[in-house]
């Protein structure tokens, strides 16, 4: 009894006994720490990947007018390859799932990168196979990104130039008369994308007291007149010309812009040509329809501009003010000056605005992460 009773109260070996159990428990931490680290990495990185991926197709598939859907998923493709995920080593992203829908009036890009058994290319870990043989030492990780493009109905930092949108001119003498026959349509008659994608636009200007003409533009002050007060006068003028005076501005369809009290030929001339001049080597390629030689990502004569709508022309819209009303939005690669009369290109481009599912495709669009 004596004896039973030494060998329960014998402590020898408990310590270790705790040893090997810390050493187990100390070991699982090692797995957690170190395998599960490597699956996180991994993850992240494969998930910047499919961002980019998905975000450059969406770009590349709003520059195409939502066409060309081959060179959309190659470019997807090549944006995912740019990036880098932990295998054994970082290696580059390779051969991501890319999928193309088309929604009403978007469209979303989806793209899915892999470090899978399937893609031969698993995750590559170091302690899982001896905690459970059975187990290999490998994890496949995915990640999945999904960008849209949406129309836009406003955006900022447009330019003070506003021409009416283009109508059925049915005696062909350019002059807005409804009596005659013309008659206006933003989708049917107006310039719409993609017919008028590469088409040149000549525009000359028009004093706030001349009536327009088809091919005519007026100067305009912002903000818009039902936003806040319109700043007119020179200086204005040829600072939003030349850049974004104010970002913080937007100017929606349905907007009233007020026409520039002064005839501001200096200005709009001087603007003109210091705009120009800050990407001189620039030049539109008519085989392409792109702009080419920039200095810039975005040459800053890629210009956001608004046409109003001929059927509403000019308002009094206060003491000696007359305004237009807003019915499009569109982009126009400057391609030279004669004092304040314009020649561009209209073009297609990304940016900021305010996004529009319901709205019909337009020159102006903007992509963002949905998933």
């Amino acid at each position: 009894m004596r004896t039973l009773k030494r060998v329960l109260k014998d402590e020898k070996g408990a310590t270790m006994i705790m040893v090997a159990i810390a050493i187990v428990m100390i070991f699982g931490f090692a797995v957690l720490t170190i395998d599960l680290s490597l699956v996180q990495l991994a993850k992240t990185q494969l998930q910047n990947a499919a961002d980019a991926s998905a975000l450059a197709g969406a770009m590349a598939w709003g520059k195409t007018n939502m066409g060309i859907e081959d060179s959309v998923i190659a470019e997807a493709i090549r944006v995912a390859g740019l990036n880098v995920a932990i295998q054994d080593i970082q290696r580059p992203v390779l051969n991501p799932y890319v999928n193309l829908d088309k929604i009403d009036n978007y469209a979303q890009v989806t793209c899915t990168t892999y470090r899978t058994e399937n893609h031969q290319d698993p995750v590559t870990l170091y302690f899982l196979k001896i905690l459970n043989p059975i187990l290999e030492n490998k994890a496949d990780v995915t990640a999945k990104a999904t960008a849209q493009v949406f129309q836009i109905s406003g955006t900022n930092c447009l330019k003070p130039f506003c021409p009416p949108d283009r109508w059925f001119d049915a005696n062909g003498d350019g002059i807005w008369n409804p009596d005659s026959g013309d008659y206006y349509d933003p989708i049917v008659t107006g310039y719409t994308v993609p017919r008028d994608i590469g088409a040149q636009v000549i525009v000359s200007r028009r004093n706030p007291n001349q009536d327009f003409g088809m091919f005519n533009d007026y100067a305009v002050d912002f903000p818009p007149k039902n936003i806040g007060k319109p700043i007119d006068g020179k200086d204005a003028l040829q600072e939003w010309i030349e850049g974004c005076r104010d970002a913080s501005i937007m100017v929606s369809i349905g907007d009233q812009l007020q026409i520039e009290p002064g005839a501001a030929v200096g200005p709009v001339n001087d603007g003109l040509e210091n705009l120009i001049n800050q990407d001189r080597g620039a030049w539109w390629n008519t085989d392409t329809k792109t702009v080419e030689g920039s200095a810039y990502a975005v040459s800053p004569r890629i210009i956001k501009a608004a046409a109003f709508d001929p059927r509403v022309g000019r308002e009094d819209c206060g003491p000696g003010k007359k305004c237009v009303t807003v019915t499009k939005l569109f982009v126009v690669f400057i391609e030279g000056h004669v004092s304040d009369n314009i020649t561009g290109w209209f073009m297609r481009m990304a940016t900021e605005g305010e996004p529009c599912p319901e709205c019909p495709q337009g020159f102006l669009y903007m992509v963002s992460l949905v998933e």
